[in-house]
């Protein structure tokens, strides 16, 4: 009987899981039991009580209750193995992503501009044509989001910032703020396995890996490409969004029409703008 693994992730949990279970000695020896945590998932007391290894990007604050990665670890058995890996984000490439609730892949400026009275012609054009930095302070934005990212390292024995830093420039890391791609997952994945004292990923299983979140790319200002000085991401840059294939700029002519509609679901309207422009 395989020992039970419980995986307490995001949406990066998933793929967590595919590129575990591409390791022959892992998959040999676990079972593995996947919860989402920003949905609040309920972990069954009684799989905690059984769990021989637990997997989790760590929760702290009182808001989580009982699903505080420390209060499962109390939870665990003797002998029972903890190991935390991160919960990856990265602003660089999307400077001026909103928290908003109500829509998806929401950007300060674009609502700045969306709620005056503008056509849409104009708010295109000024969110083109006005030069980012007179209003934003961007490597500030980046460097906060650096930071983040080191306060989660030190919690975890993943090291990724610096491969980050050293990489985002020459091709593209993530497909959206915390929608990692391969090769960042795989670091996770790679540091879990040799935590376990279980050999790295073979390369040639990772070469027919499937690419995650592949749905969508999230397309980059083209101002934003040229401050950081990236390979990629032009103006003529095409980028996968949900079955369209959308330079930067008619992406967010798509986005203006969704917000101009009062259509707050963007992920669906892509989708149907996609289908539209097949038939």
């Amino acid at each position: 009987m395989k020992k039970i693994c419980i995986l307490h992730a995001n949406c990066q949990g998933e793929p967590m899981e595919e590129l575990l279970l591409l390791s022959e000695e892992f998959s040999a020896e676990y079972e593995i039991h996947r919860f989402t945590n920003y949905t609040r998932e309920s972990v069954p007391a009684k799989l905690i009580a059984e769990c021989d290894l637990f997997l989790y990007q760590p929760l702290i604050g009182k808001s989580w209750r009982e699903l505080v990665s420390e209060t499962i670890i109390s939870k665990l058995k003797d002998g029972a193995r903890s190991v935390a890996f991160p919960s990856m984000l990265f602003l660089h490439y999307w400077p001026l992503w909103s928290k908003a609730s109500g829509f998806d892949y929401r950007d300060t400026f674009l609502d700045s501009l969306l709620e005056k009275e503008l056509s849409e012609s104009q708010v295109l054009h000024l969110f083109m044509k006005t030069r980012l930095t007179n209003i934003y302070d961007l490597k500030e934005i980046m460097d906060k989001s650096i930071n983040s990212e080191r306060t989660k390292e030190a919690r975890t024995p993943v090291k990724y910032v610096d491969w980050i830093l050293e990489n985002y420039r020459h091709k593209p890391l993530f497909n959206t703020i915390n929608h990692p791609r391969t090769e960042l997952l795989t670091i996770s994945a790679n540091t879990i396995l040799e935590e376990l004292g279980m050999n790295r990923l073979n390369e040639d299983a990772l070469q027919k890996f499937p690419p995650p979140f592949a749905d969508f790319e999230q397309p980059i200002h083209p101002q934003v490409a040229e401050f950081l000085g990236l390979e990629f991401g032009g103006p003529q840059h095409r980028y996968h969004v949900y079955g369209a294939e959308l330079n930067f700029e008619e992406y967010v002519m798509r986005y203006i029409k969704c917000r101009r509609n009062n259509i707050d679901d963007f992920i669906t309207f892509l989708m149907a703008a996609a289908r539209m422009e097949k038939n």
